[in-house]
């Protein structure tokens, strides 16, 4: 590495004298389409964890290189939003493919993945609104639910708050078709039969579930349930990733109690050809401020 690069890294690392989210108690990391952001990735084949904590460190490095800590200072629902030329991302958004060919919506299917790391409903109904409002979309084709914290150790009674409101969101067209994650029997038979939108799929990590129990199998087969797979880490980021990533660029107070609530990732695929037109991640987190 060269000293003008060194000398360029050092300075993006400056220590911070003085908190810049001093009020924050929420906040928000939306990368937007990161298909037009891969020049920023320094390294492929990342996990899913590395690569959410890359893009949220280019996001805090790009405020401070660029001197835009003072507009946080009294804000406490703090918004990182995507840093790629809005143009591009406009475009990307507004139905032009790659080979320029016009896209309609009904051309697109978006697929939503939600990593839970809380059981309060309030959090799923904030996080699917942000999605939609942050994609300038009416609805979702797909949306899976994931409680990777609380696995096999949540009772029925504890996720049907969640569940009923997915199901909200699909009385108002706003979701088209949901799934959860994980779930096994007779947990899952017991949700199905507990609730009026039954998941269109259960995605089963077979990292953690070898193989599929035969009596899953069964079920899912009998109920007309798509059977899916996934080998998502256990929990994307925890507590200490989040505030880490914080912490390298920032005061650290700025760090302090942060608990990642919602971690999203979507995509939207061109219906019927399988091409990968948009993807992304947001992160959503809050903290209580210690009191003096």
């Amino acid at each position: 590495m060269s000293s003008d690069a060194q000398n360029e890294n050092k300075d993006k690392l400056e220590p911070v004298l003085n908190p810049i989210l001093p009020k924050a108690t929420e906040i928000l990391f939306y990368t937007g389409n990161t298909l037009t952001l891969f020049k920023i990735m320094k390294k492929t084949n990342t996990s899913v964890t590395e690569e959410i904590t890359e893009y949220m460190s280019t996001m805090l490095q790009t405020m401070r290189t660029e001197g835009n800590e003072k507009q946080f200072q009294n804000q406490t629902y703090v918004k990182f939003l995507p840093i790629s030329d809005e143009a591009t991302v406009a475009s990307n958004q507004n139905g032009s493919s790659p080979d320029n060919e016009q896209l309609t919506r009904e051309d697109l299917k978006f697929s939503v993945k939600i990593f839970l790391r809380s059981l309060e409903p309030e959090v799923l109904s904030h996080t699917i609104d942000t999605v939609l409002q942050e994609l300038k979309e009416n609805y979702l084709e797909s949306v899976m639910i994931s409680l990777p914290n609380y696995g096999a150790q949540i009772t029925l009674n504890e996720f049907l708050p969640l569940w009923r409101t997915v199901e909200d969101y699909i009385d108002k067209q706003k979701i088209l078709s949901a799934g959860v994650c994980d779930f096994m029997l007779p947990l899952f038979s017991d949700l199905c039969d507990a609730c009026k939108h039954k998941p269109y799929a259960n995605q089963i990590n077979l990292g953690v579930c070898c193989s599929i129990p035969e009596e899953l199998n069964k079920y899912v087969k009998e109920h007309n349930i798509q059977l899916l797979t996934h080998s998502d880490p256990i929990d994307v980021i925890s507590d200490s990733d989040f505030q880490q990533v914080l912490r390298e660029y920032c005061h650290e107070y700025d760090a302090m109690n942060w608990k990642p609530l919602s971690i999203v990732r979507y995509n939207s695929v061109i219906a019927n050809r399988g091409i990968i037109k948009t993807k992304g991640f947001f992160v959503y987190a809050k903290r209580e401020l210690r009191m003096n």
